[in-house]
């Protein structure tokens, strides 16, 4: 088979606009075979700011179809088990800032779905950690029908055709968000021209390529492939489609994957 996108993303996260030199892991995660390559070639991370900077004391005051997102202002976070409960794990950043979707507020504690294992997991972080922004877009996955929706302020704006998980490796339904956005260096690769890491792990794979089977919605040089179950659980979608949702929708914005 010709070098197409795979189901994985694997690698550390890089600054926004910043360079990053990987072990071509991260790009080949989403191809039909683990490659054995040792070359680098440079990478950049995107920003796509959220809409508007808010109020630290913003959940409840989200207008219908908005997002709460929270980005780290250090180098790792403390996330706790309930609000100023224990510590449960510190979650450290890559190359990039943290990114978290906000789905609950308890005074200055924060309620957040994380970007580990096990998919689905949440924390609690405090408020003072972040700066705070919100998000009028929201992602919904459709596998049955291999389609994405756009969501903006509650009201669907767009709906694409993807290619979705195998059946072997599917795509695990569930709600994430997008916790990264890389440019690959070859837009004519197999991730396109851009690559969304989601929040979202394989529950077939625990590791992939280096990786730690984090999945992602991205562009492909397989077009032909779009619309089928052909990936190990990445989101396929065409390269002019994750061009337009880079330059449009903000980390941290949610993604809804529906059987």
């Amino acid at each position: 088979m010709h070098s197409n996108s795979r189901g994985h993303l694997a690698g550390p996260r890089v600054r926004r606009g910043a360079p990053l030199l990987i072990a071509i892991a991260l790009l080949t995660a989403c191809s039909s075979s683990p490659s054995t390559s040792t070359a680098t070639t440079p990478a950049t991370q995107v920003s796509t700011d959220a809409s508007r900077i808010v109020p630290k004391t913003a959940f409840d005051q989200l207008d219908r179809g908005w997002s709460l997102v929270a980005t780290a202002t250090g180098t790792q976070i403390a996330v706790h088990r309930t609000a100023n409960g224990p510590v449960s794990k510190k979650i450290r950043q890559g190359a990039g800032p943290l990114t978290f979707l906000v789905t609950a507020q308890k005074g200055d504690w924060l309620k957040v779905h994380l970007p580990t294992r096990p998919n689905g997991a949440t924390g609690w972080i405090p408020v003072e950690d972040v700066t705070l922004s919100t998000t009028p877009y929201r992602l919904v996955v459709s596998m049955d029908e291999h389609r994405l929706d756009l969501i903006e302020k509650g009201v669907r704006v767009r709906h694409y055709p993807i290619g979705v998980g195998k059946s072997t490796t599917p795509t695990p339904p569930g709600e994430y968000y997008l916790a990264e956005l890389i440019r690959p260096p070859n837009p004519e690769g197999g991730y396109g021209p851009y690559a969304f890491g989601l929040s979202a792990h394989s529950d077939a794979l625990t590791s992939y390529a280096g990786g730690p089977g984090q999945l992602g919605l991205h562009g492909t040089n397989r077009p032909d492939l779009i619309g089928r179950d052909v990936s190990h659980g990445c989101i396929r979608i065409a390269n002019d489609v994750i061009t337009e949702l880079a330059r449009t929708v903000p980390l941290g914005s949610p993604i809804v994957i529906q059987a």
